[in-house]
């Protein structure tokens, strides 16, 4: 498998024309490049958490509340949030259904960031994690997310400006 290749930017978002390998930006955390976070939510007002793979670089085997990836040369944001969630859990997602939810920078790691929020009501165990980047999942509530954050077992603080947007209907 080959390795990815990122886009290049300046600290205000811009590309800069230049293109470098994934354990290269990683390595050295001084190069800006872009990634997505997809918050997946369903009617009852719970939020679909993954359980990284042990594989991963970043936080094996800890549970995480949203899903997505670094952007690949060439893609966008909403291309990437689609091919995401299409290789982690053989979703079928379209553009027009995931809802902008804020722009992101984060300075330790030089992310440039979209945050996106995506309603689906569907069954977990039509889900089909196609990359092996995810162990497995399950819907949660928030303030389950929230005692997984204090025991320490998730990788991620939970989003409240996602809490805020989900309302059982």
């Amino acid at each position: 498998m080959r390795e990815e290749v990122f886009d290049i930017y300046d600290e205000n978002n811009n590309p800069i024309g230049i293109q470098k390998l994934r354990s290269v930006v990683h390595a050295k955390l001084k190069d800006w490049h872009r990634a997505t976070h997809i918050w997946i939510v369903n009617d009852k007002g719970q939020i679909l958490c993954q359980q990284r793979s042990m594989k991963k670089d970043a936080n094996p085997g800890k549970w995480q509340s949203f899903f997505g990836g670094h952007l690949k040369a060439g893609q966008t944001y909403e291309s990437n949030a689609s091919a995401e969630l299409n290789e982690e859990l053989g979703l079928d997602i379209k553009v027009e259904d995931l809802v902008p939810i804020r722009n992101s920078k984060d300075e330790d790691v030089k992310h440039f960031g979209q945050v996106y929020l995506v309603k689906w009501n569907g069954d977990i165990g039509d889900l089909h994690f196609n990359d092996g980047e995810v162990e497995q999942v399950k819907w949660m509530y928030g303030d389950e997310i929230k005692a997984g954050e204090r025991r320490g077992v998730y990788a991620s603080n939970l989003d409240e400006e996602i809490l805020k947007k989900i309302r059982p209907t």
